[in-house]
């Protein structure tokens, strides 16, 4: 199984060091040996290795060098926590270490931060927050803005002389097992207090519950406990921040932590199939097993994605409450349900032997089931996710989309479009196309903004992937819904890279232009997903190629001037040797282009036929039979094309808005389908920004980027059923609906998501591809 973080991710010296370090002390360990040697057992783990680990620098990884620690940020505890999270290590590092140092950090007593954080990361103590049931709660201060709800079993505190009186318990504190001292939520009389409470505190009891997965949950009794005030970590004044920013903290960290448990258990089970046969054969060749396999690297991928974008999030805005609180939430509700859906696929995917308590992916199993609960699960953090991010509107938005030399600030731009975009154009019925739309690429040349793709010494804005996605983001709020321009997206940058100096100097101004519009003849009759078995052919004559044969499903080749195409120009040579990649003018004579109407009743795709078509030997681009790596490339991009989250954010944004005239927004049951609907566009565009920033390091994408192709086009028919249930009778009337937005034809949006899976290569195609070129399973 290849390691996509190798090929996807740019980690600093720092975080590899950190992770071959972590690599390193697991390795000793058998699988799952410390897990089963210790659960059951208090405290649940080794003191001794708990001290180790400290002087590794782990126990102190975020805390200041002047308390003791090593001055790392949130970036690097997910290397680590991920790390633990492989070697299902029993060390309660989240719970018993950087949660309550978190808390203790940011709080108010500097006493208190002196005393006990430079103990903790020399591994003297153990610590432990409690605040609540934390397996169920959220721990805000109320439920409506964070979508939580406040704990009903907080203690109590109530002020005697200098210091406070606890009376109370909280449940399911994790760490809590063999804690020297608690970091405790009570209520106060002005609000929220947090305060440090030693294990050995008069009128404290505390008790302990196995977990399923051998671990311990504490329970603390208060009764007339008496703590002075030299004890208070935060007042009612910060309490709250400072407990939500540690809580959040421990969320993107534990989302490492369950990254790692999935990673490894889905790496275990890939192996099992790969060698244990069945039939004759490794069940691992099996189609369906290969399919199942890939849908859980995706869960995979999507988790890190939104974990490296979290950690960097906290470690840039980390004191931006809201901020990070919709970050922590991205991460820990993709993070619980990922996990769990890796595992369980896991336990399928070893079969009966996966069942019994000697095969080690139960234990992964269990992991995940008490990582998604704790700090709350799936449903709730996607909830709260919706409520703090609104409608992607907000106030802590970046102002700042684009830097460089000519910035582009949000609000400029959306006063640009809402000038310079036609009303009559938003959010149409269909997509339109680069013809009708021709007004509109002329005022995007004017400001340069055609090819934000492209680097900027060829005419292009030269955007990194984070600024590409928020540039889209604003055009799909405005509702500007466009047939792709194949040559920006697909062409130009292969004529960058393999293009002669002329075929530069002549193709690419014109593309930017808009002058020349393109189509791409990749698909034939007999070679769809297959592309290697094409059979037009491109044979030499002098100075000249002569093309015979038909391309199918050539999106808006009626309205074309060129076509960049494969073709056959070795007849006798292997499938993908005898391949070139050649460009013709559509007003050749012989080309003869069909149109073909589609469910929707519109007719962009087409056939495309040649008749001994004359090309000129000098628009064949790169070398003559090197076409299938430009083709890969090209597939490459148009499956980046495809996967950008712009697929099914338009159609999304229209749900949302079909539901407030219907209603139905209102309904609980549809508020969670659309919530997590939500979280699949959102997180795949965390992966999508990941595999452009590859491109935009100079590297090339490999059959990964299938993965966005997958992911993407699913999500576009999820939310396109969405809307045809919720438009009702009128979702099917051969009639668009008026809404405040614009006309909607629910049952048009229906009909454009059918061939999103399978255009570009069908995503079961894309499932055989991860399989054999990522998960290395056998043929």
């Amino acid at each position: 199984m290849i390691d996509l973080t190798e090929r996807l991710d740019a980690p600093t010296e720092v975080q590899r060091m950190l992770r071959d370090a972590a690599a390193a002390f697991f390795a000793a360990d058998g699988p799952g040996r410390r897990v089963r040697e210790w659960r059951g057992t208090l405290p649940g783990h080794d003191r001794e290795r708990w001290r180790r680990m400290a002087g590794l620098g782990w126990l102190g990884l975020c805390l200041p060098e002047a308390l003791g620690g090593s001055g790392l940020g949130a970036g690097e505890a997910a290397v680590l926590l991920e790390r633990c999270g492989r070697a299902l290590a029993p060390e309660p590092l989240v719970a018993g270490a950087l949660l309550p140092a978190w808390a203790l950090l940011h709080g108010d007593s500097q006493a208190l931060r002196e005393r006990w954080l430079p103990a903790l990361a020399r591994g003297e103590v153990q610590l432990a927050l409690a605040a609540g049931a934390q397996g169920d709660e959220l721990d805000e201060d109320d439920g409506d803005a964070a979508g939580g709800r406040r704990s009903v079993e907080a203690p109590r505190a109530a002020s005697r002389g200098a210091g406070f009186v606890l009376d109370g318990r909280c449940r399911f504190v994790a760490g809590g097992a063999g804690a020297d001292a608690f970091v405790v939520a009570a209520e106060g009389a002005q609000g929220v207090l947090l305060l440090l409470v030693e294990a050995s505190q008069r009128g404290l009891q505390t008790s302990t519950q196995t977990r399923v997965d051998g671990g311990f949950w504490t329970e603390l009794r208060f009764e007339g406990a008496e703590v002075s005030g030299a004890q208070l970590v935060a007042g009612p004044a910060h309490a709250q921040g400072v407990l939500q920013r540690a809580l959040d903290l421990a969320r993107i960290a534990e989302a490492a932590e369950l990254l790692g448990v999935m990673s490894q258990a889905l790496e275990t089970s890939v192996a099992y199939i790969a060698m244990r046969e069945q039939f004759g054969r490794a069940i691992g060749s099996f189609q369906a097993l290969q399919h199942r396999a890939a849908d859980l690297l995706i869960q995979v991928e999507l988790t890190r994605s939104v974990v490296l974008q979290a950690a960097a999030a906290a470690d840039t805005h980390g004191s931006d409450a809201r901020r990070l609180a919709i970050a922590a939430s991205q991460a820990k509700a993709r993070a619980s349900a990922a996990a769990l859906e890796v595992t369980k696929g896991c336990i399928q995917l070893h079969g009966g032997i996966g069942y019994t308590d000697e095969c080690d992916i139960g234990l992964y199993l269990k992991k995940a089931m008490v990582g998604a609960a704790w700090l709350g699960n799936a449903a709730l953090h996607r909830r709260r996710y919706n409520e703090l991010a609104g409608d992607g509107d907000e106030a802590s938005a970046p102002e700042l989309i684009a830097g460089g030399e000519q910035p582009i600030r949000r609000d400029e731009l959306r006063r640009w479009l809402a000038e310079n975009f036609p009303p009559a154009w938003r959010f149409p019925a269909s997509r339109m196309s680069l013809k009708e739309t021709r007004a509109w690429h002329d005022k995007l040349h004017e400001k340069g903004w055609v090819a934000p793709n492209w680097p900027k010494a060829y005419g292009g804005m030269g955007l990194s992937g984070y600024e590409q996605v928020a540039l889209q983001s604003e055009f799909d709020r405005h509702g500007i819904v466009i047939a792709p321009n194949m040559a920006v997206i697909m062409l130009g940058p292969l004529i960058i890279r393999y293009g002669t100096e002329q075929q530069k100097r002549e193709v690419l101004p014109r593309i930017l232009s808009g002058e020349v519009r393109w189509c791409q003849g990749y698909s034939e009759p007999s070679a769809g997903s297959d592309l290697a078995s094409l059979r037009t052919t491109a044979l030499l004559d002098g100075d000249e190629f002569v093309v015979n044969g038909q391309k199918i499903w050539t999106s808006f080749a009626h309205e074309a001037d060129w076509i960049f195409m494969l073709v056959r120009t070795d007849p006798k040579a292997k499938k993908q040797e005898g391949i070139s990649f050649l460009l013709a003018d559509m007003r050749t004579p012989g080309i003869t282009v069909k149109r073909i109407r589609n469910l929707g009743g519109n007719a962009e795709f087409c056939e495309t036929f040649f008749d001994n078509v004359r090309v000129p030997k000098a628009n064949l681009v790169g070398g003559l039979n090197q076409g299938w790596t430009m083709a890969k490339s090209l597939l490459g991009s148009e499956r980046i094309m495809i996967g950008n989250p712009r697929g099914a954010r338009a159609p999304f944004a229209r749900l949302a808005e079909l539901a407030r005239a219907t209603g139905l927004d209102r309904d609980g049951a549809w508020r969670a389908r659309h919530e997590q609907l939500r979280l699949d566009i959102d997180d795949l565009e965390a992966m999508f920004v990941r595999c452009v920033e590859v491109l935009r390091r100079g590297h090339e994408l490999g059959a990964e980027v299938s993965m966005l192709k997958i992911w993407i086009t699913e999500a576009q028919q999820r939310v396109a059923d969405l809307m045809l249930e919720t438009a009702g009778a009128a979702g099917v009337s051969d009639a668009s609906m008026a809404l405040p937005g614009g006309a909607l034809h629910p049952a048009h949006v229906f009909f454009s998501a059918r061939p999103a899976s399978i255009y570009g290569g069908s995503n079961e195609i894309q499932r055989n591809i991860l399989a054999k070129a990522v998960l290395e399973l056998p043929g």
